[in-house]
């Protein structure tokens, strides 16, 4: 098919840019080019990594308020996206900065709970312990 082919190169061409700007750390750009993917591509299965990206790139600023944000929509808008681990665990990394430990720790249970075998859980494992000290 024809028309699939060419809808997926310029799925793929669009994410791309975005993620070339990541690589450059250049996250403003990156947002946008995140955001703009998510409003052309929105049924895209690369939709909820732009999300994800998004949150990442605010984060990266240490707009950890925004970042919180944008990783929460990774869960509500894409529930059974594969990005949700990775987000909760950023949320949880990001209300830890913010000194909201509490929010940071329930975040981290969940995520070792919800995603025991994961490399994700592993992680919130150390973080938990982190903030325990």
């Amino acid at each position: 098919n024809e028309m699939a082919t060419a809808e997926n190169e310029t799925i793929r061409r669009d994410y791309e840019v975005a993620w070339q700007n990541l690589e450059k750390r250049d996250y403003r750009s990156a947002i946008a080019h995140f955001k703009d993917f998510q409003k052309k591509h929105p049924k895209s299965n690369l939709a909820v990594n732009a999300q994800y990206w998004i949150g990442e790139s605010h984060y990266a600023l240490r707009e950890f308020d925004q970042a919180i944000v944008e990783f929460d929509a990774v869960r509500s808008r894409y529930p059974e996206g594969e990005k949700v681990p990775a987000a909760l665990l950023k949320q949880a990394y990001a209300f830890a900065e913010l000194g909201e430990n509490s929010n940071a720790r329930l975040l981290l249970l969940e995520v070792v709970e919800k995603y025991a075998q994961t490399q994700e859980a592993a992680q919130a494992k150390q973080k938990l312990k982190s903030l325990e000290s």
